[in-house]
């Protein structure tokens, strides 16, 4: 059972809420209805859930030397990752799509500051050192991805870098969830825009029972998008 699946499972057996809908590696389906998501569930109970920061997060600011600096957290959610980041001593701003995971986000945090954006039409016009994304790129359409490329080069400062997780093509596809990446593609979509400093494998930390498989990824802006 991937991630997505198992949210459908949590959303089917509440009394009143539709199954969820998410984006198909083979055809296009309708994004989530992420209010109605953040509405309806306890975070504590969404499959992407994590209260510590991210291991893999973690291991590559300890091994770059990394403890200051700004963080934007993209797809924030529960605000859990934007949250540890600033115990670090980063400053962050934690973004997401959804204006209810930002009402519960800005309820656990006064040192972080929570907006609701779209990174697709992002109103955001602060620059930032360091970007993660760990969940909102492998949900966009196919057709997406060079927009979203595009406007996170935007958002990053000279050198600045991106720490990107998403699924893994090592992962069986079900026809449901988040896209699902190799190496090559990842390569082939930013090469033009990073310079791409380690794909790691990895797996998708969570409070869930599953573990699906991803790659982390860690970019750096190249000059010549400055």
């Amino acid at each position: 059972m991937n991630i997505n699946e198992e949210l459908s499972d949590k959303m089917e057996n509440k009394k009143g809420i539709s199954s969820f809908e998410s984006t198909n590696k083979s055809s296009k389906k309708s994004l989530p209805d992420w209010n109605k998501i953040y509405i309806d569930m306890k975070v504590e109970d969404m499959p992407w859930y994590l209260p510590e920061l991210d291991p893999d997060l973690k291991d590559a600011l300890h091994d770059a030397d990394i403890h200051s600096g700004i963080f934007l957290d993209l797809g924030t959610g529960p605000g859990t990752q934007a949250i540890e980041l600033s115990k670090l001593g980063f400053d962050v701003t934690g973004v997401d799509i959804s204006n209810e995971a930002i009402k519960k986000a800005s309820k656990l945090s006064h040192k972080v500051k929570f907006i609701q954006d779209d990174i697709l039409n992002s109103k955001i016009h602060q620059q930032f050192d360091y970007i993660f994304d760990r969940g909102c790129f492998h949900i966009l359409d196919e057709d997406k991805r060079s927009i979203y490329i595009s406007q996170v080069v935007k958002l990053l400062n000279k050198d600045g870098l991106l720490f990107l997780k998403c699924f893994s093509d090592k992962n069986s596809f079900t026809g449901f969830g988040p896209h699902h990446f190799s190496r090559k593609l990842i390569e082939s979509l930013f090469d033009k825009q990073f310079n791409i400093l380690q794909i790691k494998e990895s797996v998708y930390q969570s409070t869930s029972n599953q573990q699906n498989k991803t790659l982390f990824i860690v970019m750096k802006k190249k000059i010549d998008n400055i």
